[in-house]
């Protein structure tokens, strides 16, 4: 294909029973939060699905990590194995603020990809509010303990021992607003629904839109 490059798949971890993370060499170098375009090998169309890289610049391998929704590229890409090869495009996107304000994270879902590469690489505080429907469905969850991230998670569809960050229900966003820094820049990512109602819900709160960076999911 052109303008695509070839990449082997040399590891898969499976995240959570829905979430699978492709790992392969990392072909060129890019910025944490940007994200490739994967093809369908052999597909005479040319059509693709971007992927947010979740791995960091410095890690040694690249990866994408993907939510199997039943049909389409991600049933595809998550019935692929060490070995079978991948056609990528070279990165794009510019989800980075280059801002040296402490950073508050705001996901649902695999939406954490993004929001993970770029925190992973900073050097400034960093706050994660994560959503997610019970813990059993949590992503990169030894990558986050390793890490200075300071870590909320909620679980929204099953009730949990509100222990080792764990809370019940939905994040409130005026709440987050007010015990995270004045100066903070908010990276917000997940469905079109959830990113839209973050942002508007920060926008209430006073949070200036040059505050905010968004990078929305489309499932398929």
């Amino acid at each position: 294909m052109r303008d695509s490059l070839e990449v082997e798949i040399v590891r898969v971890r499976q995240e959570n029973p829905e979430v699978k993370t492709l790992y392969f060499a990392r072909p060129f170098d890019f910025t944490a939060g940007q994200y490739i375009t994967v093809f369908i090998d052999g597909s005479s169309v040319r059509e693709g699905k971007a992927y947010s890289i979740s791995s960091t610049p410095d890690d040694e391998l690249m990866s994408i990590t993907v939510k199997n929704v039943g049909g389409g590229f991600s049933s595809y890409l998550c019935s692929r194995n060490v070995g079978d090869k991948l056609q990528i495009s070279h990165a794009y996107g510019d989800f980075n603020p280059q801002t040296e304000s402490p950073l508050v994270g705001i996901a649902a879902g695999c939406g954490l990809s993004p929001i993970w590469s770029v925190m992973a690489s900073s050097s400034q505080p960093t706050f994660l509010y994560f959503s997610q429907k019970s813990p059993e469905y949590m992503v990169f969850e030894n990558e986050l303990a390793a890490s200075n991230i300071k870590v909320k998670k909620f679980s929204t569809r099953q009730q949990v021992e509100e222990k080792d960050g764990w809370f019940n229900g939905r994040f409130n966003v005026e709440k987050i607003v007010h015990e995270t820094p004045e100066d903070a820049h908010f990276l917000v990512c997940g469905s079109l629904p959830f990113v839209r109602d973050v942002w508007q819900k920060l926008s209430a709160a006073g949070v200036s839109e040059l505050k905010i960076s968004t990078e929305t999911f489309f499932e398929q």
